[in-house]
């Protein structure tokens, strides 16, 4: 994970946590940043709800790739919104790579993401 933006938000540690916990594959890292009720939604799939599907569906998309690096080119924030946007590089199984534009949006409830929405086409993987 690399954060090449400038910016001072007081959310540069959270969004830098979490991001090396998702670029090191660790779905329970990941949920570590989440309250229980969590709502998560990654690019065009189902909404889910709760810490323990949302560490579930991402130990599942990790298990489909061999490394991802994330470059976060933005990072603002709002009161108890925090958005971040950049670039993802994905390793796939096969050692080829992919590098896609992101968007994160988050919720924050007591300094943990209460809703976690990534945009972002996987399609390609």
């Amino acid at each position: 994970m690399q954060i090449t933006t400038e910016s001072t938000t007081p959310h540069r540690k959270l969004i830098a946590g979490l991001y090396q916990a998702v670029d090191a594959l660790d779905a329970e890292g990941v949920g570590s940043f989440v309250t229980d009720d969590v709502l998560f939604r990654l690019g065009n799939f189902d909404q889910l709800q709760g810490r323990q599907q949302v560490i579930d569906a991402n130990a599942a998309f990790f298990s489909t790739i061999s490394a991802m690096q994330h470059t976060i080119s933005g990072i603002w924030s709002d009161g108890n919104t925090v958005i971040c946007s950049g670039e993802v590089h994905y390793t796939r199984k096969d050692t080829s790579t992919l590098s896609v534009p992101f968007a994160t949006v988050l919720t924050l409830t007591d300094s943990r993401i209460a809703d976690y929405r990534v945009f972002v086409d996987v399609s390609p993987l």
